[in-house]
């Protein structure tokens, strides 16, 4: 949507909504005195290190890293852009949004997406009916036969159009649906008399969600219980282009699978609706499958919000070496739009004929998770088809071999990899030499032997040690003590005593405590929303680091008497330091030479070390 959503509503939202209900839906909360804790939904972790203060309204892991407010934890589990994230949000609290700068047009393409959604919502609630019914019985029995129940059903949303004409259209019209937007979002067609009928009718029906849970279309197929007469349909017959579904786009199971992917960063993709349903009951719950149609780049820009690992889990035939050989060159188009960003590419291995839901019905669970496991790298996979596909008892089938195998070698960045297999998939199963192969590389311009710049160049942040390192809880003293006095700030600013307002960004030695301290008092000091100090700091490692002391539970827990004796502590280190300096400056002072030079050093020592004595007075007390 080209509007914005408006920022008043945007806040209003996001103080309606309980993030830890928001939370829970992903990982179970347990509570950990004012705030609350859990497992981290995105790293695998056995001690829970994922905090969520409710009062706040924000997350931090102090395991990974990750933290932020309601939208920021949508956005990365869910892999759905800022206002993707608004509007589901909306959707779950049943908040209206309003758009700026919205042309009439678009505010009735806004109108009209809405009202679609509904009717398709509608529809799906009819189809789950249908399943459960009597009439149903043939869907659920061709279920069981491939080894679903009512669960995996239920899961998926499943449901049965019944082999009726025009019962469904009937239902939506009497309802007060429109007829022209039956048509429009697909669900019904016009048939030529005045009347409708219903686009899917005797099929298991497979709703297709978007990213955010709405039905935007449905997948259909037939059933091998029912008569259709003199009529042979497709196998399966999916929602025709729609301004909801566009099936270049649209990738079934995405709504299921966004929690899992956004885990393990690595999505499987498949060929059918069937294998999904397999995948995710076997406890890979991170797959989708195309709807009809070849992995596209549209589908490859989809998946990169979640993933960068991609498992293709196509046949083991001619036509699947021909999509993963689509597929990687899809994938590839999309890598060069965001260079840095490149897709990992690789393929199931399953015998000719079997797919994953196969696998999983006649050898079990744990034999679909080994082979996930031993998924190849799609170079290899081609590179090997390039060899099979070939007649290698003649030369010029050798040849030709050699040319295909060693071009599709190319493009694998890894060159340890092209090496390797330079040997082991090239030259030995065509029989020629390694040196053949290398020569035959050179002209046709392929490199083997050298690091590209895909392959090489790990960039690895520093996360510790020396000043520039992590502000740590158990750091050095000094930076432990920065650390506690900050915590106090952020989380208690009412315990602070009047020392508070002596200290200064260079009083605190750390980095990034300093960095901190300019937060907060750029955010307006102690006291202010929380977002206003994350708003100030400089970038995302000190954002990150404002929720982990903001969120961080003390043991022993602070107290205000604790709190106001380490402000003191801080503040006398301070003094100290300024004392140190100020002895070093005396010794090169010529007290003849610079009587009053000498006098206004030893006039400002003894001040600060009267303030220093104050200061130990006050903690004692």
């Amino acid at each position: 949507m080209a509007g914005r959503i408006r920022k008043e509503d945007v806040q209003a939202l996001k103080e309606r909504a309980d993030i830890a209900s928001v939370i829970a839906d992903h990982t179970d909360l347990k509570k950990a005195g004012t705030r609350l804790k859990g497992l981290c939904p995105f790293h695998t972790e056995k001690t829970p290190s994922f905090t969520v203060d409710p009062v706040k309204g924000y997350y931090h892991c102090f395991g990974c890293g990750e933290g932020g407010d309601v939208y920021s934890f949508l956005q990365k589990v869910g892999g759905l852009d800022f206002t993707e994230a608004v509007e589901q949000l909306a959707r779950r609290t049943g908040y209206e949004l309003h758009y700026e700068d919205l042309s009439p047009g678009q505010r009735r393409a806004l109108g009209e997406r809405s009202r679609l959604v509904e009717i398709n919502q509608r529809a799906l609630a009819f189809f789950v009916e249908r399943l459960a019914s009597d009439e149903g019985a043939v869907a659920r029995e061709y279920l069981h036969d491939r080894g679903f129940g009512d669960e995996d059903a239920e899961a998926f949303s499943l449901g049965y159009a019944p082999n009726d004409w025009e019962r469904l259209s009937r239902l939506l019209v009497t309802e007060g649906f429109d007829r022209r937007e039956l048509i429009r979002v697909g669900l019904s067609v016009d048939n030529k008399r005045g009347g409708l009928r219903d686009r899917f009718r005797g099929r298991l029906i497979f709703p297709v969600r978007d990213a955010g849970g709405d039905p935007i279309g449905f997948g259909g197929r037939v059933l091998p219980g029912l008569d259709y007469g003199d009529f042979d349909p497709p196998k399966y017959y999916n929602s025709p282009e729609t301004p909801l579904y566009h099936k270049a786009k649209v990738l079934y199971g995405l709504s299921e699978s966004r929690t899992g992917m956004a885990a393990g960063g690595e999505v499987l993709v498949c060929e059918g609706y069937t294998d999904v349903m397999a995948l995710h009951q076997a406890g890979i719950t991170n797959a989708v499958a195309t709807c009809g149609t070849a992995v596209g780049a549209e589908h490859f820009r989809v998946l990169a919000r979640y993933v960068n690992k991609v498992v293709l889990a196509f046949d083991n035939d001619e036509a699947g070496v021909k999509a993963a050989e689509r597929a990687a060159s899809e994938a590839a188009s999309v890598d060069a739009e965001a260079p840095g960003q490149r897709f990992q590419l690789r393929v199931l291995g399953l015998d000719e004929g079997t797919d994953p839901a196969d696998l999983v019905q006649t050898r079990g669970a744990e034999a679909l998770h080994a082979a996930v496991t031993a998924a190849e790298p799609v170079t290899g996979f081609l590179v090997d088809a390039e060899v099979a596909r070939a007649d290698l008892s003649t030369d010029e089938g050798r040849a030709a071999a050699l040319r295909a195998a060693v071009a599709r070698l190319g493009d694998e960045p890894d060159p340890d990899l092209r090496r390797v297999w330079a040997r082991t998939r090239i030259a030995d199963p065509i029989g020629v030499s390694v040196q053949w192969v290398t020569s035959t590389a050179q002209r046709l311009g392929v490199t083997l032997d050298r690091h590209d710049g895909v392959a090489a160049g790990v960039a690895v942040r520093r996360r510790g040690g020396g000043q520039g390192g992590r502000l740590a809880p158990r750091a050095t003293p000094e930076a432990a003590l920065e650390r506690r006095v900050l915590r106090a700030v952020l989380q208690h600013p009412e315990w602070l005593p009047e020392e508070w307002w002596e200290l200064t960004d260079a009083d605190f030695t750390h980095p990034r405590a300093r960095q901190l301290h300019a937060a907060i008092e750029a955010g307006g000091g102690p006291g202010v929303p929380l977002e206003d100090v994350l708003a100030a700091a400089p970038d995302d490692d000190i954002r990150s680091l404002v929720r982990s002391v903001a969120l961080e539970v003390a043991d022993p827990p602070d107290t205000p008497d604790t709190a106001a004796g380490e402000v003191r502590a801080l503040r006398e280190r301070a003094l100290a330091l300024q004392v140190a300096d100020i002895d070093q400056r005396l010794a090169e002072v010529n007290a003849m030479t610079d009587p009053d030079g000498f006098r206004a050093l030893n006039a400002e020592r003894f001040a600060l070390e009267q303030r220093r004595r104050q200061l130990r007075e006050s903690s004692a007390r």
